[in-house]
């Protein structure tokens, strides 16, 4: 049985997750968004999804990097670009240690199939 305070706060957060998850990396933005702080927003997040909100920031950039390597004839950096992340080495390295496999090998494994 879930607080209305907490469900108000998952939805909050799903909705700027959604409109944000591109440049928004850090937890700190988005408690500030939901007037909250970054502890109590991973509290709630924790006692709900049983995730952080790191874990559910990285998962939605990851699940949108799939969506652009799968759909569109991007470059890896490009993809990297509009992520937000700072160089292509560090889009690389953290999809690699969320998904088992490097960008390229992703993107290559998908259109085997």
């Amino acid at each position: 049985h879930l607080s209305p305070s907490y469900v108000k706060i998952i939805e909050d957060f799903e909705i700027l997750l959604e409109r944000n998850f591109h440049k928004g990396k850090s937890p700190i933005f988005y408690s500030s968004q939901l007037h909250i702080t970054p502890k109590h927003l991973n509290r709630v997040l924790k006692d709900t999804l049983n995730k952080t909100t790191s874990e559910l920031i990285s998962e939605r950039t990851i699940l949108e990097a799939k969506r652009m390597l799968v759909h569109s004839h991007n470059s890896l950096t490009d993809i990297a670009a509009t992520l937000s992340f700072s160089d292509y080495s560090y889009f690389s390295k953290m999809f690699k240690s969320k998904t088992g496999s490097s960008p390229m090998g992703f993107r290559k494994e998908y259109l085997k199939k």
